[in-house]
C-alpha cells in the first residue's frame, strides 16, 4: 500500500483514522506535538517541511492539524492564521523543492457556510474568524493535487481529554448537568467511523476537488441530542431546549450548516447515510 503522513495524529479524528489506515495496510507516519508519535514536525518551517518530505517521501499527506476553538480564533485571529493557514503556506513552499508531489487530503469544516442550507460547495459565506481561516487554508492548496473535505463529525472519542459533541451530551446527562441544546442550529454531521471510511476512500481514489462530506440530510442539534438520549435510554430532564441567540459568544455561529453531499456521492460513487442512521451507529457504539 502507500506511505501516508498523518498530521495532527493525536487528535480525536487522527487517533481513529490512524488505526483504520494501518488496518488497511498503509504505512502511516503520525505527526504530533505530543510525545509518543512518529515525528515532531515544525509545521511553520519551510525547511522542516522540505527535509520531512525528502526523508519520508509520502504518497499522501493527510492534514488534520487545526485550531478549532471558535471563540479563541475570534479573540486571536493571528493564532487562527498560524494554526490553520500558515502550515499549508509552508507546505506549498516546500513543494517547489521536490519533484513528485504527494496527494493532499485536507480536512476542513462546515463552518465555511451560513444562511439557509443545504449548501453546495460553491456557496461559502464564513461568519467568524475560524470559518474564514479554514476557507483561506483551502484556497492555499486548492490548485495543488488536493482533496478538500468539509465535514462535521461525532462519536465516541478514543482520545483522553478530547470529547465529541455526542460525548458531551451523554456525559452531561449522566452527571445530571443542565445543558441547553439549540433548536435553531442545524447540521449534517456523520459518525467518526464513517468519516474515516470516506477519508480512506479519498486516499485510494485521489479524486481532486472540494467536497461536502456529511449526512445526506440533517437536523437541529436539539433533535440530535434528544434522539441519541432516547436510543440510550437516558432521561432528558437535564436537557433544556433553547436558542444560540441566548448566549453571549465572542464569535457568531452559523445557524444552518447543512450540506449538499451530491457532488461527493457522484464523484466517489458512494451514498452518504442519513443522520438518523449515524445516530443509530453512535448509540450502538456507546452501548457496546
Amino acid at each position: 500500500m502507500s506511505c501516508i503522513l498523518l498530521l495532527g495524529a493525536s487528535g480525536m479524528l487522527g487517533s481513529s483514522l490512524a488505526i483504520k489506515l494501518k488496518a488497511a495496510g498503509h504505512d502511516v507516519i503520525r505527526q504530533s506535538r505530543a510525545d509518543g508519535y512518529d515525528i515532531k514536525l515544525d509545521l511553520l518551517s519551510n525547511q522542516a517541511w522540505v527535509d520531512c518530505l525528502a526523508k519520508i517521501q509520502p504518497e499522501t499527506v493527510v492534514n488534520l492539524a487545526a485550531a478549532t476553538n471558535v471563540d479563541q480564533c475570534e479573540l486571536n485571529p493571528q493564532w487562527a492564521f498560524d494554526a490553520n493557514i500558515a502550515p499549508l503556506l509552508c507546505l506549498r513552499g516546500a513543494f517547489r523543492s521536490i519533484d513528485k508531489l504527494p496527494h493532499i487530503v485536507h480536512i476542513s469544516t462546515d463552518q465555511v457556510y451560513d444562511g439557509t442550507g443545504p449548501h453546495s460547495e460553491a456557496h461559502v459565506r464564513p461568519c467568524n474568524s475560524y470559518g474564514l481561516s479554514k476557507l483561506a487554508a483551502e484556497l492555499v492548496i486548492k490548485d495543488l493535487p488536493s482533496t478538500i473535505i468539509r465535514t462535521n463529525f461525532f462519536g465516541l472519542s478514543q482520545t483522553q481529554g478530547r470529547q465529541s459533541f455526542s460525548d458531551w451530551i451523554i456525559k452531561s446527562i449522566k452527571s445530571r448537568k443542565q445543558i441547553t441544546l439549540f433548536e435553531d442550529v442545524f447540521f449534517s454531521a456523520i459518525h467518526m467511523n464513517t468519516l474515516c471510511e470516506f477519508i480512506s476512500l479519498a486516499i485510494d481514489k485521489k479524486t481532486l476537488g472540494t467536497f461536502n462530506v456529511g449526512s445526506s440530510d440533517g437536523m437541529s442539534k436539539s433533535v440530535f441530542g434528544l434522539r441519541l438520549a432516547s436510543l440510550l435510554g437516558l432521561g432528558t430532564s437535564s436537557i433544556r431546549i433553547g436558542s444560540v441567540k441566548e448566549l453571549d459568544l465572542r464569535a457568531r455561529r452559523p445557524l444552518d450548516m447543512r450540506m449538499d453531499t451530491t457532488c461527493f456521492q457522484d464523484k466517489f460513487s458512494v451514498s452518504t447515510p442519513t443522520l438518523s442512521t449515524e445516530i443509530n451507529q453512535a448509540a450502538d457504539e456507546y452501548l457496546g
